[in-house]
This record gives C-alpha cells, sequence and structure tokens, in this order.
C-alpha cells in the first residue's frame, strides 16, 4: 500500500495544509485584531514548547493581516540570520523591503513613511559599516552582505567611521521624532527565536527594545521562554555570581502581552482528522479511533503527533511489503504498540513480557484498579499506573486498545516486527516533554491510602508522577530528578513512618535543590504534624486529611496545585 507522509511545516508553508485543525483560528483573530488596534509600540510574545504550534498561529495571525491597506506586515525568520555580528541589521532591511514594496502604503504615509525608511536605512547602514568581514586571501573590509541582499541601495556605504557613526546616531534621533498617522501601522512577526543560540537572541530582543521601539511598531515574538530564561538565569549565576536571577523577569520587561499557546491535548481529535486527509480509506478508519488517545500520551504535542503518525506509516508499509509472507499487522497494532513503549515503557515491558497479563487487563474495569494496585509485580504496577493516570486508561479501554490486549497473536507480531527492525527510538519523539501537575512522595507504609489520593486527583483531571519506576541499571538520583523537573508540585506526603523512609527523604531533599518547585505537605491518617512533618517543612502550610480522603480535601488540594500550573 502506497502511504503519503506528512511534512512537520507550519500551516500555509511550503504549500502544505492550510487548516491547522488546533482550533487556532480564534486566538490568530484576536490577536490580529489586537495588534491592528493597538497604538504601539507593543509587543505580543507567543510562548510554547518546541512543536507546539507557534508558527502555525503566527502564519494565522499574519494570513489575517495580508492585503489590508493600513498594515504593514513583516515576517522575519530570526534562525536564519544567527550569525550575523548585529542581528538587527537584517532584521531592519526586512522592515524596509516590507514599506517599500507594500501597494497603498506609499500614499497613506507620505513624507513620515519616507522618513521613517530613511532612518531605517541608515541604521542598518550604521550596524554595517562596524562590521568587519574577513575574505581569506584578501584584505579585512567593513561590508554588509545582509545589508546588501536585503535592502536594494544605491548609495555606497562611506568609509569614514566617524562619518558612519554620525549616520546612524542621527537616525535614532530621526526615528524618535518620527509620527506616523494613528491608524498605519508596521507589525512585524519575529518566528524562531529559540532556535538561535541564547545569546543571539537577547542581542535581538535588546536591539527591538532600544531601537524599534517606535509609536505604530507591532512585535510578535514566537519563543520557548524557558529558553531564553534558563540561559539568563545560568549567565547570570555563572558569571556575575547572581544566583536567584529571576529569567522570566527580563521577558516580562519586553512582552507587554504574554500569550500561551493553551494545551493541544483536548484538540488532538481534530488535528489528526486534519493530517489523515491525505491517507487511503481503510488507514484512516483504522487510525482516526486510536490516534487522539495516543496524542494525549505524546503530550498533545503537534509536531511528535506528525512524527508519530509516519513512523507507524512506515512500519505498516514495511511490514506489508514483507517478502516472508507473514500476516498483515493492522496499523492500529502498531501505534498502540509504539505509544506504550514511549511514554509507558515499564507498563509495555509488563504486558509484553508477563504470560497472560494483557489479556487480564483486558477483563478489568475502573473498580478493580485499587484493589490490583495493593498487590505486588506487574500486575500492581499496571493498575497503579491505570490508576493514576487517565491517558494510560483510555488508551487501553478504547476499542483498539482492548483489541491490542486481547489477541495475543497480534500484539506479539507488533512487538517482534518493531524490535527486530530496531524500529523503535526514543529520539522519534525528543521534542515531546513529558508534564505532570504533581510528583506524590509518600512511605511505602501509607500506600493504601495515597492510593485513594491518587485515584480521586485522577478524577477529578489532575495529571500525577506516582510509584515511580527506575528501571535496573538507572542512578535513582538522576531518574528521580528528571520526574521531579517534569513536574510542576511536590505533594509531599506525611505519615508516621516519613522521617524514617529514606527513599521519601531523598525525594524532599532533590525537591528542595529545585527551589523553584512548590511543595505542599499533606498530612495522612495517624500521623501527628509536630512529631512527623520534616523540620524543612514546618513553615509550610500543610493540607490536613487525617479525617480521610474527603471530597472538601481533594478540592482544596486540586485547587492549590490548579494554582501552580503554567
Amino acid at each position: 500500500m502506497r502511504i503519503s507522509l506528512i511534512a512537520d511545516q507550519a500551516v500555509g508553508e511550503a504549500d502544505q495544509r492550510t487548516a491547522d485543525g488546533l482550533g487556532f483560528e480564534v486566538y490568530a483573530q484576536v490577536l490580529a485584531e489586537a495588534a491592528t488596534d493597538t497604538r504601539g509600540p507593543f509587543t505580543i510574545g507567543v510562548f510554547g514548547e518546541w512543536g507546539t504550534g507557534k508558527t502555525s498561529l503566527m502564519r494565522l495571525i499574519e494570513r489575517k493581516l495580508v492585503g489590508s491597506e493600513d498594515v504593514v506586515t513583516v515576517w522575519f525568520n530570526a534562525w536564519r540570520y544567527e550569525q550575523e555580528e548585529h542581528p538587527i541589521v537584517p532584521l531592519v532591511g526586512t522592515i524596509v523591503q516590507a514599506l517599500e514594496q507594500h501597494q497603498t502604503m506609499g500614499k497613506k504615509i507620505s513624507e513620515s513613511g519616507q522618513s521613517l525608511i530613511r532612518s531605517l536605512r541608515a541604521i542598518a547602514y550604521g550596524f554595517s559599516a562596524k562590521s568587519k568581514v574577513s575574505i581569506p586571501g584578501f584584505a579585512e573590509f567593513e561590508a554588509s552582505l545582509v545589508a546588501k541582499d536585503m535592502i536594494d541601495r544605491k548609495a555606497k556605504l562611506t568609509p569614514d567611521p566617524l562619518l558612519d557613526r554620525s549616520l546612524y546616531y542621527g537616525a535614532f534621533t530621526s526615528l524618535d521624532e518620527l509620527k506616523l498617522r494613528r491608524d498605519v501601522k508596521v507589525v512585524i512577526l519575529i518566528d524562531d527565536l529559540d532556535r538561535c543560540f541564547p545569546d543571539q537572541a537577547i542581542r535581538l530582543l535588546e536591539s527591538i527594545k532600544l531601537v524599534l521601539a517606535q509609536p505604530g511598531f507591532i512585535f510578535v515574538l514566537g519563543v520557548a521562554r524557558k529558553v531564553v530564561e534558563g540561559y539568563l538565569q545560568h549567565r547570570y549565576s555563572t558569571q556575575y555570581g547572581i544566583k536567584d536571577f529571576k529569567g522570566e523577569l527580563y521577558l516580562d520587561k519586553i512582552v507587554q502581552l504574554p500569550f500561551h499557546i493553551p494545551p493541544s491535548t483536548a484538540r488532538m481529535t481534530d488535528f489528526c482528522k486534519t493530517l489523515l486527509t491525505d491517507q487511503p480509506p481503510e488507514l484512516v478508519g483504522e487510525l482516526e479511533p486510536v490516534l487522539p488517545a495516543a496524542a494525549e500520551a505524546l503530550g498533545g504535542n503537534p509536531r511528535a503527533v506528525i512524527r508519530f503518525i509516519n513512523n507507524i506509516l512506515v512500519d505498516f508499509s514495511i511490514s506489508t511489503s514483507s517478502p516472508d509472507g507473514a500476516a498483515t499487522i493492522p496499523v492500529r497494532f502498531f501505534a498502540i504498540s509504539r505509544c506504550l513503549e514511549h511514554r509507558w515503557p515499564e507498563v509495555f515491558d509488563a504486558l509484553t513480557t508477563s504470560e497472560g497479563l494483557a489479556e487480564d487487563v483486558a477483563e478489568w474495569t475502573p473498580a478493580d484498579y485499587a484493589a490490583k494496585a495493593r498487590g505486588t509485580g506487574n500486575e500492581s504496577l499496571v493498575a497503579t499506573r491505570m490508576l493514576s493516570d487517565r491517558a494510560l486508561e483510555r488508551l487501553l479501554v478504547g476499542e483498539q486498545g482492548q483489541d491490542w490486549l486481547s489477541d495475543g497473536q497480534l500484539r506479539r507480531a507488533s512487538v517482534d516486527f518493531l524490535v527486530n527492525q530496531q524500529r523503535f527510538s526514543h529520539l522519534d519523539t525528543a521534542e515531546v516533554r513529558l508534564r505532570y501537575d504533581a510528583f506524590v512522595s509518600f512511605a511505602n507504609e501509607d500506600r493504601p491510602v495515597v492510593l485513594e489520593l491518587v485515584e480521586e486527583l485522577a478524577k477529578a483531571g489532575v495529571n500525577v508522577f506516582f510509584d515511580g519506576h527506575i528501571p535496573p541499571g538507572a542512578k535513582w538520583a538522576d531518574a528521580l530528578t528528571d520526574s521531579l523537573n517534569a513536574s510542576k508540585a511536590l505533594i509531599f506526603c506525611v505519615g508516621r513512618s516519613t522521617n524514617a523512609a529514606t527513599g521519601q527523604q531523598n525525594e524532599l531533599l532533590l525537591a528542595i535543590d529545585n527551589s523553584s518547585l512548590p511543595i505542599v505537605p499533606v498530612i495522612l491518617p495517624g500521623a501527628d504534624p509536630d512529631l512527623n512533618t520534616p523540620t524543612a517543612l514546618r513553615n509550610r502550610q500543610w493540607l490536613d486529611l487525617r479525617a480521610g480522603v474527603t471530597r472538601e480535601g481533594i478540592s482544596r488540594l486540586v485547587s492549590s496545585l490548579r494554582r501552580q500550573r503554567d
């Protein structure tokens, strides 16, 4: 069967799909209108992790602005110019080019607009003249290839550095004095800032703030803010000895409207339908029901979902083209196997190595999870995960998941194929960063009551990391640190044996070292807050569950956790 792979391109790029499937149209409309109705200078930050759809949203914003008589829309890919000494030069050149090419703006902006163009040119030339370009075999000379490419200028740069300096200093002054008409906007969309080296991204942001923050100018920045914030915190800590520097405050001074791309998990059904548009109907029929659950397991990351679909399409195509005459493995079996192996490797191992366990799990009902979780071995492991992680439960209780659990022959065939063909690789979904609302820390003695707590939290929609599985040979400190870093809070369950529980104490020490991780102490039945609460937590407000896991207690805990979410 012939397959059509899916390009990881933003909406409207390279003749790819024109519908985003993520419900971004409303966001794009609101942000586009905000850009045109705001006087400026103003900066909008479109924040999201890699692969979450920042470029698609910004392309939709651009689409809604292009064609307006009163708006000059400028698209600038920062990554293309990250090797430039002064990234402001190609940015200014792109703005000048857009101003000159706009069909109706020239008549509207009249003399003030022409002054704007002259000032921007002068700034670009001034920075360009400061840059020295060395070519092997020739003398070093002063020029800017980018300025030459981006701006079709007639005059050559003057070789006199004093004259150059006065040129762009004077341009700054004239730029500040310009007054565009109030109905005229220049909207600059800057994409891929987070793909640049952080120091270059910072340099460009500073240039925007210092040079281009002018009336009528609206900037829309697409960036994974943690990349910039992490770099700043590292830089100030290592170079200047400022340990408590808050990187997020830097962006807050530049960005007046932070727009965080909402989680896409709830929109995965429509997104997956959009991605499957060009596939054969028989494949669409098999994949449509299972992909939303698989996409949720991948964290709702659009880029990861595209890579996932491409991989299972190739899996299926290779298996059906095999000359050994083996029975065709349905593509949905590849989807379930890949999804489990990536997101829940310990569950995947348990279900594929324990004789009869998968068939038993197919017969479970939600009422069975808690009792099974109180047991031991692989059955307890799987039940614990299904109790605490609703994404796993939805994947396995769906029709396709039930088929995978019940049909041992096809399940083993899909797993054997993926193993023998070396088709498994965590690099295939390397951009997925799984996030949990909370990491639950507890002493083993308190496991029964903590299971009740986790079950109620899962019912309330709280995604928890619970009873983590550390593979043999792995360093427990590294594994726990990774899990804590993926969590937005630590629920520290205080029981009678907490102070003697070495593992729980280690988790607390790691959480304290991560100073940004909120810690919520929960007092369990039988515990004495004065005797059993670790010293490091005695100055924190705790949640009292000594009377048991109650609806009121869960409601308060859920409310506290939601305040910690990004």
